[in-house]
């Protein structure tokens, strides 16, 4: 359905969205039943225990699902060698496309811990947060693939990074200056919008960067490098920031504001050169 592939990929990122509420709801339901010391000793299990569960629906899909790839019609040259050999400038550009993305997923995921160490408050705040942020990303991402292919990728994406580039910095001047739980709910969560509707159409925008002879590992490619340089690095990365005087809690601030700018000119670049 290549008219609606916006829609049909932005389910991957959806059901990222579904792990990531899984995720920070164990961690605000933990957090606000059980002691400190009691989730220390045995509580932590609990969601490790309740992840087990997802060992049969993989058995089940690898049982069952058919792989829809047809076999290469002749021998071709490895993709990986082809990516790194040709296709350099289109990964470089689905890697800045992917980064602002990754940054804000990790924020949203780092949440618990800078409202601890940085706010001084409850982790189950942190996780409320996530929670909502992560309920967000399920809902909207499909909405934005949708409209994405009605629209185009890059006219929606752009919109929704410079709806970013001008919320990042208020959102947490206003975490910082009023550290209630409410008001870092509304910060986090509205965060969690602006990063779901640009995220949607995030994977068919880098798919289509690439030809089809190499397009799982072009993509495969520049997911891992973008989310590994971008997001997995993004923690350290901030709490390193956060170690300067002039910059201190507003550390994520900083970070996402300049990922985020990345992230534009990767995608004005993308368009003007009509790439996808």
């Amino acid at each position: 359905m290549p008219e609606r592939r916006g829609f049909v990929a932005s389910w991957q990122f959806a059901s990222q969205g579904v792990s990531g509420l899984l995720g920070a709801g164990f961690g605000a339901l933990l957090t606000s039943l059980m002691s400190p010391e009691d989730l220390q000793s045995w509580g932590w299990r609990l969601p490790f225990l309740f992840g087990v569960l997802i060992g049969p629906v993989g058995i089940y899909i690898r049982n069952h699902v058919d792989d829809a790839t047809p076999p290469p019609a002749a021998k071709q040259e490895s993709p990986v060698r082809e990516v790194f050999a040709r296709q350099k400038f289109a990964t470089t550009l689905a890697i800045g496309a992917l980064a602002v993305s990754t940054a804000v997923n990790y924020l949203i995921v780092y949440m618990p811990t800078y409202v601890v160490k940085t706010l001084n408050l409850a982790p189950s705040v942190g996780f409320i947060a996530s929670f909502a942020a992560q309920t967000a990303v399920a809902l909207l991402a499909p909405i934005a693939g949708m409209v994405s292919d009605r629209i185009g990728r890059t006219t929606h994406m752009i919109v929704f990074a410079l709806l970013l580039l001008v919320s990042i910095f208020p959102a947490f001047l206003l975490l910082t200056g009023k550290p209630t739980p409410a008001i870092i709910l509304i910060g986090v969560l509205w965060l969690g919008v602006l990063k779901s509707l640009y995220y949607g159409p995030l994977a068919a925008l880098m798919s289509e960067l690439f030809p089809a002879a190499t397009r799982a590992t072009g993509l495969g490619l520049s997911y891992n490098i973008g989310v590994t340089l971008f997001g997995g690095m993004g923690p350290a990365i901030m709490t390193w920031l956060g170690g300067f005087a002039a910059i201190g809690e507003l550390a994520p601030g900083y970070y996402l504001t300049a990922v985020c700018i990345l992230s534009l000119c990767a995608l004005f670049t993308i368009r003007r050169l009509r790439l996808a």
